[in-house]
């Protein structure tokens, strides 16, 4: 019997783990308007940088009825597009934890034109914790959408929350281009298991613990 008793008290207790487990699994996306379906880059920070041209376009989207797109043309000048996913998740990411950047991505680059996904850890008040490439290197769109996905961890301050960045950029070459759509753009974080939740499981698993004494001891 005692035997007995001790498998449905690990049961138990199991049971309750299991279920905590699997609330924080769940995962969260912080990014705003990552399909562009505002048609208007609400949520993003944009900078066209020497001649670059950022917009919202229905031509060909991934889903929906809007993507973005950044484009360098500009003959010779060095040129970046720049769209930002600022200082997302303040208050929700933490330190040091597992990030997921998800985007679909077509395009064209030709003799320098590049394309890079560069996310930040924001402290609060400016500067970052981390700052990382997260494909290691460029990116080079084809006519045909493609999903990048990259798996990381946080920096050690996250206070300003997160930043997300795309760019399109062109070397000096006179016959440099990069044109690059984005879509579907997703920053996927654990979400925060609210306290009352694990109290309910955490005293459902004791209740439960009571229950079996009792019924052992009568």
């Amino acid at each position: 019997m005692k035997n007995m008793f001790g498998k449905k008290i690990v049961a138990a207790f199991g049971f309750s783990l299991v279920a905590a487990a699997s609330q924080a699994a769940t995962t969260v996306n912080i990014a705003a308007d990552g399909g562009f379906e505002s048609g208007n880059f609400d949520g993003w920070t944009v900078f066209e940088i020497n001649g670059g041209v950022a917009g919202v376009s229905t031509d060909n989207p991934s889903s929906g009825t809007y993507s973005g797109v950044a484009t360098c043309d500009t003959g010779g000048v060095p040129c970046d597009v720049l769209l930002k996913n600022a200082n997302r998740g303040i208050g929700v990411v933490q330190a040091g934890s597992e990030i997921v950047i998800k985007f679909d991505y077509r395009g064209t680059q030709a003799d320098g034109g590049v394309i890079f996904a560069e996310l930040f850890s924001e402290l609060d008040g400016g500067g970052v914790s981390k700052a990382e490439i997260l494909s290691g290197g460029p990116l080079f769109g084809t006519s045909q959408w493609q999903t990048a996905m990259f798996t990381t961890t946080l920096g050690t301050d996250v206070a300003g929350g997160v930043t997300l960045q795309l760019k399109s950029g062109c070397g000096g070459a006179a016959t440099c281009l990069s044109v690059a759509y984005f879509d579907n753009v997703e920053m996927l974080v654990p979400a925060p298991v609210p306290l009352p939740a694990a109290a309910w499981l955490f005293g459902s698993a004791l209740m439960g613990l009571v229950g079996l004494s009792r019924r052992r001891n009568s």
